[in-house]
Parts: C-alpha cells; sequence; structure tokens
C-alpha cells in the first residue's frame, strides 16, 4: 500500500511540473520534447503523462504544427483546452457588483454589472444567482471562486469588518455562504488587495509596488516579492486611516487621510471654500471631475482644495515609500485614477524629494479588482488541475 501511494504522488507530482511548464507557455503550445527539457523528466515519463491529461480533456495537440528550419518533422504543440475548466469571480462594491465567469487560460467569457442591493447579504445571493445562471449559459462548471469585498476581510473569522459603505456584514460568514451557494472552494479578499494583483500582473517585471485606491474610501493593496502581503490579520494597507498631523483650523485636532483626500472629503472642502471666499465659477456642489476639470483651468476654489488633498496624498505616498520602498505605485479609484491628481501629487513628491518614486494612474479601471479575482481564482484552479485529473481512480 505505501508502494502504491508513493507511486501516486510520484505520478501527481511530475504532472504538476508538466502543467506547469504548460501554462508558463501558454497561450501558445509545447512539444513534449520542450516539457522534458524544461521539466527534467525523462520522455517516457513526460509522453506517458501527457497522454493521460490529453485523454482527461485537460489538454489538446494545437492545430497548427511547426518545423524547426523547415527540416525533420513538424513538432507536434500540446495545449490546454481552454473550456476544462472555469470560475467565478466577482467585486462587490457598495453600490454596484461585477460578477463574471472566466476560462482555463483567464479569457472572460461572460461578465455581468448588478445593483448591489440593500445589504451584503443580499450581494452574496446575487453574485451567486448570476454565477449560476451564467454557467448554465455556457454549459460549464467552475472549479472555483475569488470575490472581492470592500473593508477588511478577516479569514479566522470569515467575516469582513469597516465596510462602511455596506450594510449588513456583521455576524456574515461570507466564505462559508459563498461556498454553500455555489457548491465549490471560494476565495474571499480586499477589494484593493485584488486590484493590487491585476496591476501585478500588467507589470510582471516589477516585483514590490503598491496600489493604492482613491474615491469614496482610501485603501492599498501591498506587493512585496511578487506576492501579495496581508499581514498577520489580513488588515495590511488601510492607509486611509493615517494620521498625518493637525488640522489647519485647530493644531490639536488630528488630520485623518480619508478626511482630505476621498472623493467625499474633496466635494465638502470645496462647498467650504466656494463658502469662503475662494473664487470659483463652479456650483458649492460639484462632484470630482467637475473640480479637478475646473482646477487644471486655474479655478481658485479648485485648485485650493486640489493643492489640499495632493499635499495629503504625497504626505501617504511618502510614509508608504519609507516602510515599504516600492519600486512602482499606482493610484486607482474615482479620485486616485484622475490625471489631473496624480500629475499634482507627483508635482508635490518632486518638489520635496530628490529621487521620488513617480505615481501612475492606473488603466483598468473600474474593472480592476474584477481582473485581480479572476488572477486568484485561476490560481486556485491551477493548484487543483492536476489531483482533479490525474488523481482520479485509473
Amino acid at each position: 500500500m505505501r508502494g502504491a501511494s508513493d507511486s501516486r504522488l510520484l505520478r501527481l507530482l511530475n504532472g504538476q511540473r508538466i502543467v506547469d511548464a504548460m501554462f508558463d507557455a501558454a497561450p501558445q503550445g509545447i512539444s513534449r520534447a520542450d516539457i522534458a527539457r524544461v521539466t527534467g523528466l525523462s520522455k517516457p515519463t513526460v509522453s506517458n503523462l501527457v497522454a493521460d491529461l490529453e485523454s482527461s480533456g485537460l489538454i489538446r495537440l494545437a492545430e497548427t504544427p511547426t518545423t524547426s528550419g523547415n527540416v525533420g518533422r513538424p513538432a507536434m504543440l500540446y495545449e490546454f483546452v481552454p473550456e476544462a475548466g472555469f470560475v467565478v469571480a466577482a467585486d462587490i462594491g457598495a453600490t454596484k457588483i461585477i460578477v463574471g465567469i472566466a476560462n482555463l487560460l483567464g479569457a472572460v467569457v461572460a461578465e455581468q454589472e448588478l445593483e448591489t442591493g440593500p445589504d451584503a447579504d443580499t450581494a452574496l445571493n446575487r453574485v451567486a444567482e448570476t454565477a449560476h445562471q451564467m454557467l448554465s449559459g455556457i454549459g460549464g462548471r467552475a472549479g472555483s471562486a475569488c470575490i472581492g469585498v470592500p473593508g477588511i476581510y478577516r479569514p479566522a473569522s470569515d467575516s469582513v469588518e469597516q465596510a462602511l459603505n455596506l450594510p449588513g456584514f456583521e455576524g456574515l460568514r461570507v466564505r462559508a455562504k459563498l461556498e454553500e451557494l455555489l457548491n465549490i472552494d471560494v476565495h474571499v479578499d480586499n477589494d484593493v488587495n485584488l486590484a493590487a494583483l491585476a496591476e501585478a500582473d500588467l507589470d510582471i517585471d516589477q516585483t514590490n509596488f503598491v496600489a493604492i485606491s482613491i474615491g469614496t474610501g482610501i485603501g492599498m493593496g501591498i506587493i512585496v516579492g511578487g506576492e501579495l502581503y496581508r499581514g498577520g490579520t489580513g488588515a495590511a494597507g488601510e492607509v486611509g486611516s493615517l494620521v498625518l498631523h493637525g488640522s489647519p483650523a485647530d493644531s490639536s485636532a488630528p488630520l485623518i487621510l480619508e478626511e482630505v483626500s476621498s472623493a467625499p472629503a474633496i466635494r465638502k472642502q470645496f462647498g467650504q471654500a466656494a463658502e469662503s471666499g475662494y473664487a470659483t465659477e463652479l456650483h458649492g456642489s460639484a462632484d470630482v471631475p467637475e473640480i479637478f476639470d475646473a482646477a487644471a483651468q486655474g479655478d481658485p476654489a479648485a485648485v485650493h482644495v486640489l493643492e489640499d488633498a495632493a499635499e495629503a496624498m504625497a504626505t501617504a505616498v511618502m510614509h508608504v515609500c519609507l516602510v515599504v520602498d516600492p519600486e512602482r505605485i499606482v493610484f486607482g479609484g474615482g479620485v486616485g485614477a484622475n490625471p489631473v491628481f496624480v500629475e499634482a501629487v507627483n508635482a508635490e513628491l518632486r518638489r520635496r524629494l530628490s529621487q521620488p518614486v513617480e505615481v501612475f494612474a492606473s488603466t483598468l479601471g473600474r474593472r480592476a479588482t474584477f481582473l485581480g479575482a479572476v488572477a486568484r481564482a485561476l490560481d486556485e484552479l491551477h493548484e487543483s488541475l492536476v489531483t482533479d485529473t490525474l488523481g482520479r481512480p485509473r
């Protein structure tokens, strides 16, 4: 029995090495000879395991074989069958949900935007119901799921804290409920953490960077050594609560980053600036894009508010650089990705530092968290593929 168990384990380990080599080559195909060269496995071992993976429906022969230098027989290339596996991904926001299905190679094959609903429980139910409808429509079955949530996700207690814009998380075991509704393994993570993963996929050469989302609230995802850093309890990156200094009006009162640089704070401060005598052509209830556009045109009230928000964010960025020393910082969210705001922060950093880290605006827009959820769910699926195929009784 021990020999049989050891043989099965070796088969799974070798199968994983082959699958990993194929994912490294994807979306291009790879020959059995190249698999043997990359993995160090013998050609007979590779041939046997590739045959088993092919018969299971996980891989197939690529349609177009290639030759090297037009000499000899064309090499047979193997590739994954994209429809051999699917994942569910979702981003639950305060007012909107993005939910979708991606295939084994990460291509999104179905996607929909929903109203979040009145509370967290409603949101989870809507994610599961929509995912089932999508899977039924494509005739597939998901192998894993990842859901992005606002606030701090505590894995130990399976709970979400400080989701101030979406009530109903109190007492709700998020992962357990989703696994019951979806009947698959589910990974739950903070929305900005997942956005950071998506940004990491865009620039794999940058292994140490942070993604800061600035919108209704402010949060940060940290990538260290190419891996997402969550902290000891999952609360790393809550930079919005950073205490900067005493407020201008009252030096004894602490000034919190979110009270200066978030969207609600910017709107509030603009209204106050207009009321206090700063000249402006905008109405006092103007929204953030209007305020930033006006600031770019020299509107005094808008310039005043933009400068305050950019100075506060530049201070936060400097603190982050002292602790994390990132190679790159990406701003996302309705405030953060605005080019006027990004340039104002960069200008402030250049004024303060001789060698400042440059801040970039995210190019992923509102789908950043969703795409990060796709990537995280695929990681989970890839880890189970070999066991689910080669691990079956023969």
